[in-house]
């Protein structure tokens, strides 16, 4: 297995594990903080006390069976994408602390809710912009207005109700001051009772906004016969709607947003996933830097090829020339050079006679005159003519001349 392969390899496990780490870190992140009243999730997931899993799972049993869709994208994305909340007859519920929505958003719900749908808001702030656009005026209490064991009251003098329930967690004491009384309807009141739930039409539709998202807590829907509070809650709207969506993004929003969101938002919003990707991209650099060093090694300057010719005829020449074997050293010699000349150039070396020589100077490219005064000696030799110390070093001349000049 090659060194990049267990490089990859390397980078692949460590990824997973900072990723695990960061899910465990995110997961008990989640739990400590939904064991803490004072710091609901208002999750459809959430089991603990400040979840909303009860809520989520008796909301089908309220509306004739139907399935809950859950959502965890911003609105004004889901109703680019999603038809049926074109249509009418839909019911969109939003839980969480605190609403923020961009101008995309809320021009997407108010379109949602205009098209005959209804639009339930469950939070302890609302969005500023959104209060402007329906008219509403909320009281913050500057010293936070929590009450230690609150209440809800339901009040519809049309259905004959009016009812309150307890329960022994925490409430903040929001309430309404002002409203559009020509389309809002007061249908609901706080612990010291004050309006904390309205019902206001919007063009084909209904919006309910209540300041209580407790009521959607398991704390208080577990709490003695409450599940019957949130019946009452969920009477005021359509009961045979079309879909029926729980909202698990603005639950998530700890401050405001703006309209150039990205999944990516969703992720860096937690810092130990964000912790985990800045270190799986700080591992991918670490690895494209040590590669690209590890493949920009100084490549060796191949040599160039000896003439191994004339080398062999350098050392038989040597050999030979020592023993005084003037006619062995000739004979030798062109042997090698006539097999050199039929390999390279395709001539047959039969006759080495002038044309021979003129055929062998036109391929090679060699002088003629010098390759004429080799193919002589050559011929010389072939003839068994005479041969001396002299004639041996002057054919050796001509062959290592020819060596070097040819092409």
């Amino acid at each position: 297995m090659s060194k990049k392969v267990y490089y990859i390899a390397g980078i692949v496990v460590a990824i997973l594990f900072v990723l695990l780490i960061a899910g465990s870190m995110h997961s008990n992140r989640e739990a400590q903080q939904s064991t803490d009243m004072s710091k609901p999730t208002f999750s459809s997931k959430d089991t603990k006390a400040g979840g909303s899993y009860a809520a989520a799972k008796l909301l089908p049993s309220l509306f004739a069976n139907k399935p809950l869709q859950i959502v965890t994208k911003p609105f004004s994305n889901t109703f680019k994408k999603e038809t049926e909340l074109h249509k009418s007859g839909n019911v969109y519920l939003i839980v969480a602390d605190e609403l923020f929505l961009t101008e995309n958003d809320v021009n997407s719900l108010l379109t949602y809710v205009n098209n005959g749908n209804e639009l339930f808001i469950a939070v302890n702030k609302m969005d500023p912009s959104l209060n402007i656009k329906l008219g509403l005026v909320t009281k913050l209490p500057d010293d936070g207005g929590d009450v230690k064991r609150g209440s809800q009251a339901y009040v519809d003098t049309l259905n004959n109700i009016h009812v309150s329930y307890r329960y022994a967690g925490p409430m903040k004491e929001r309430y309404f001051t002002k409203a559009d009384t020509s389309i809002t309807r007061v249908i609901g009141y706080s612990t010291n009772e004050h309006p904390n739930f309205v019902r206001i039409r919007y063009g084909k539709g209904r919006i309910f906004v209540l300041l209580n998202p407790y009521t959607f807590s398991n704390y208080f829907i577990l709490h003695n016969n409450n599940t019957e509070a949130f019946a009452i809650q969920m009477s005021y709207l359509d009961q045979v709607a079309s879909n029926i969506y729980w909202d698990d993004f603005y639950n998530t929003q700890k401050a405001s947003r703006n309209d150039e969101f990205s999944e990516w938002q969703v992720l860096l919003r937690y810092p130990a996933i964000r912790w985990a990707l800045w270190l799986t991209l700080a591992l991918m650099l670490l690895y494209v830097l040590f590669e690209s060093k590890r493949r920009q090694r100084v490549i060796p300057i191949k040599p160039v090829v000896a003439n191994s010719s004339l080398e062999f005829v350098d050392a038989i020449g040597e050999l030979y020339y020592q023993q005084q074997d003037h006619a062995n050293i000739a004979h030798k010699m062109m042997l090698h050079v006539l097999e050199y000349i039929r390999n390279r150039y395709y001539i047959n070396t039969n006759q080495l006679d002038a044309a021979f020589a003129e055929l062998l100077a036109h391929k090679s490219g060699a002088e003629r005159e010098q390759v004429a005064r080799m193919v002589r000696l050559l011929h010389n030799v072939q003839s068994n003519g005479y041969v001396d110390s002299e004639f041996v070093r002057e054919l050796y001349r001509n062959i290592q001349l020819f060596y070097i000049n040819t092409k």
